[in-house]
């Protein structure tokens, strides 16, 4: 069993065991990359720190034009100031995506914008020639009664097909929340056809694809010509509390409870996202690591919305094309 000081030494090791490849810009037709992170969960994994710092100092190998993280980062807690102060410090263009245990413990979404920096709740940007959207699943519906939210108000879908009607440039969708797994975003459906009805001027789909993050899962599925990409977390996936029994030491049990009753990751795991306008397509490059402790298959767990095969303690490479 490993111990706290052991975990993280070992977190950082593997971390520079499975590095990301780089890859070769410049010129016309630059291939654009961003790197991107998610589910750090910074308030419930013990070296969440470790976790970023060992994104950021990946990224400075790989000289991104942006980063992103996809939600689940930290509460806006004075104690995480240093945490987001990592991400932030990054030179080129950084964006946040709001997910909904960042608003734990009674904060307000606009009160962890602010402590990120983060300018708008749901945005769009234009980065090398493509256009990007950053939507927020955390609006309330009609008739909500609590839990965690998981809708696009009508504001919101207003604006999205707005905002795809005005650019003409191929786009790339992110959210925390996934717009395809049934029990995920409410209506997902509404929201998914507005994108497959946005074509550019050769009357070629406009959405290249859609990443989140939010399940803990390597998985992608393609509905009606649109890939929908879940990023893997940074740290873990979630068992329940019935689980936890043999798999981590007491001093980790004690520090964590949720990762004690977690299948943890040893090492961080993150992404590149790598558009390639030449070839007209784009690639999320994969990474890897262990299981910290028995995995989910060892343990004979099973879930009801999941498929076990998708549970791994990796980000698998994902190709598209553009249009």
């Amino acid at each position: 069993m490993n111990t706290r000081r052991q975990f993280l030494k070992t977190a950082l090791v593997l971390s520079a065991a499975y590095p990301l490849p780089l890859m070769a810009a410049g010129g016309s037709g630059k291939k654009i990359r961003i790197g991107i992170i998610t589910d750090i969960h910074k308030d419930l994994v013990p070296d969440a720190d470790e976790r970023l710092k060992a994104f950021m100092a990946a990224m400075e190998q790989v000289k991104p034009d942006a980063i992103m993280q996809l939600g689940d980062f930290c509460q806006p807690k004075e104690k995480n100031r240093v945490f987001t102060d990592l991400f932030n410090a990054f030179t080129g263009p950084k964006y946040h995506v709001l997910g909904n245990h960042d608003m734990d413990g009674g904060f307000k979404r606009e009160q962890t914008m602010e402590f990120w920096d983060m300018q708008a709740r749901y945005y769009s940007f234009d980065l090398g020639g493509f256009h990007f959207i950053v939507l927020d699943g955390n609006d309330r519906p009609e008739g909500w009664k609590g839990g965690y939210p998981h809708y696009l108000a009508d504001d919101q879908v207003a604006w999205l097909k707005a905002d795809l009607a005005r650019t003409k440039l191929n786009t790339f969708i992110f959210s925390h929340q996934s717009l395809e797994r049934p029990t995920c975003i409410d209506n997902q459906e509404a929201v998914r056809a507005i994108l497959e009805a946005a074509k550019t001027a050769d009357g070629k789909r406009k959405v290249a694809a859609c990443f989140n993050g939010h399940w803990h899962i390597d998985h992608e599925r393609l509905i009606n010509g649109i890939p929908y990409i879940h990023v893997n977390s940074a740290s873990y996936y979630y068992l329940e509390g019935k689980w936890k029994k043999g798999k981590v030491d007491a001093e980790m049990a004690k520090v964590s409870p949720i990762y004690a009753a977690s299948a943890g990751y040893k090492g961080p795991l993150f992404t590149v996202l790598e558009i390639d306008p030449a070839a007209g397509e784009f690639t999320m490059r994969g990474k890897k690591t262990e299981w910290d402790g028995p995995s989910p298959q060892e343990l004979g767990y099973k879930s009801g919305e999941v498929e076990n095969d998708w549970l791994k303690p990796a980000i698998s490479e994902v190709k598209g094309r553009i249009g």
